[in-house]
């Protein structure tokens, strides 16, 4: 089943943080925190989200889904 949330991610660059919206990169930050809160107030406006969080450009520290969560599943 597709998703019909708007995935946002925050992402090592170099020396900085981006935040992208599918994978179109919307901003840079100098910190993880100020790229994580811009993130979290971007997800909270287009619900349904999610805010995925990276500390290695392929590993996932955090998730978080605003509104309708799919997990547990029914059944």
């Amino acid at each position: 089943m597709a998703s019909d949330r708007t995935v946002y991610r925050v992402q090592p660059e170099a020396h900085e943080w981006k935040l992208t919206k599918y994978r179109e990169r919307i901003r840079r930050f100098p910190t993880q925190a100020a790229a994580v809160e811009d993130g979290r107030q971007a997800a909270r406006a287009s619900q349904p989200s999610q805010l995925v969080v990276h500390d290695h450009p392929d590993k996932i520290e955090t998730e978080s889904t605003y509104q309708d969560n799919p997990f547990p599943p029914r059944g």
